[in-house]
């Protein structure tokens, strides 16, 4: 398993393998309530946003309603206070700019996922305090909203996917970390508050099972993520069917492990993308698989950097008729395009080595199609060298990937 900090999956894997806490910050307990009640929050101000990126920051997750209107969420590293933080910038008025967070407590946060459904509803999941943390914009504000009780003491958790059928029923993915390793976890909002719902979980007590991604359409609800009994990874997808979650059949391709990252689902169209060679990065290679009835087939796809360079896809966006998908390879931007049925190389930005570069989301909103993630640097500092993180947003012209200002640096 390549031990990339900035990954989504080691994000909480190796806290977990190792038996530490899961990477997250507190909110406090806030009671259940509607979205729109929720009580207002301290907010991390922009100009201390601003203040604070002397540390590191990346994007992980972008949405939109249309091309005048789109969200981003990952988090920032505050060197001096050590303190990781939820960040989110909003597209709007023809730029991207920085949006107040709700206080999250001393320990730090992150968000990993959002979605974007009207001007005033827009909802993040992530991690707090070893809880989830979920988020919710009302059109003024972003406000911290309660989740569902996790039950038992002790264990932590974290969102990493959230997706929406309609207004009042949304849906977050993620995992629970116990004794035994990690279980899914998916809960629901029916419009006034969260609840647990009841996933399977097909490697049991003795493998980590884990969901990273979801996506709804008029069609249905999908989740994915990765179980891995006897420690090889295996892709996992499930479907809600007939009003439970259950285990679809899904594409493995690689016998050095295989994960998938992402979700994407407009009308029947449902993509999902990963990897293979999960437990052995030379191996990586990009995986695509798409709904094929109650089951995901896979969908071949051009591996551009070849044997050994660690191509990995982390983020999909399908489209009525095609799709996109990101990530990197050969330690640099890596996106692929669906058209006519057919995944095709694109070039985008990046920065030759020593830097590196990582597309972690992606999302089409009408007219505009964003990727987001980050490029890390080596700087020069009074104590030497160190690799620093900026985040990326990247918008397709139409015939090139541009990269666009992101508020932050």
């Amino acid at each position: 398993m390549t031990k990339a900090w900035f990954r989504r999956p080691e994000r909480y894997l190796v806290a977990a393998a190792s038996g530490l806490a899961l990477m997250s910050l507190a909110a406090g307990s806030p009671t259940a309530a509607s979205a729109a009640d929720a009580p207002a929050a301290r907010t991390h101000g922009i100009s201390d946003a601003r203040a604070a990126f002397t540390g590191s920051d990346l994007l992980l997750s972008v949405a939109g309603i249309n091309a005048a209107d789109a969200w981003a969420v990952g988090d920032y590293f505050v060197s001096s206070t050590s303190r990781q933080l939820p960040l989110i910038e909003h597209w709007t008025r023809g730029k991207w700019r920085l949006v107040p967070s709700p206080a999250v407590g001393s320990a730090g946060g992150y968000l990993q996922s959002v979605i974007d459904l009207s001007a005033k509803n827009a909802w993040a999941v992530g991690g707090a305090n070893g809880k989830p943390l979920i988020e919710h914009w009302n059109g003024r504000a972003w406000r911290v909203v309660a989740g569902a009780a996790l039950g038992a003491k002790g264990t932590s958790a974290v969102l990493s996917g959230i997706a929406a059928s309609s207004a009042r029923s949304v849906w977050a993915v993620g995992s629970v970390s116990t004794a035994h390793g990690l279980v899914p976890l998916i809960e629901h909002w029916n419009g006034s508050r969260w609840r647990t719902v009841t996933s399977p979980d097909p490697g049991g007590l003795a493998a980590n099972d884990y969901l990273t991604g979801v996506a709804a359409s008029t069609s249905g609800v999908w989740a994915v993520g990765a179980s891995a009994p006897g420690n090889i990874y295996h892709t996992l997808v499930l479907g809600l069917v007939r009003g439970k979650w259950r285990q679809l059949r899904s594409p493995d391709p690689s016998g050095l492990g295989n994960w998938l990252g992402s979700v994407s689902a407009v009308g029947t169209r449902v993509l999902a993308a990963g990897f293979g060679g999960y437990d052995n990065p030379v191996a990586a290679e990009p995986l695509v698989a798409h709904r094929f009835g109650q089951a995901f087939k896979l969908d071949p796809t051009p591996n551009p950097g070849g044997t050994g360079a660690q191509d990995e896809l982390y983020g999909v966006a399908a489209t009525s008729s095609g799709g996109w998908a990101v990530g990197r390879g050969k330690a640099q931007t890596l996106t692929l395009h669906e058209v006519n049925g057919r995944w095709h190389y694109v070039a985008s930005p990046s920065w030759p080595s020593p830097a590196t570069s990582i597309l972690e989301g992606v999302t089409v909103a009408g007219d505009a199609t964003w990727a987001v993630g980050q490029y890390n640097v080596d700087v020069s500092t009074t104590t030497g060298l160190i690799s620093v993180s900026y985040s990326l947003i990247l918008r397709w012209a139409g015939t090139k990937w541009i990269k666009v200002p992101s508020p932050n640096r």
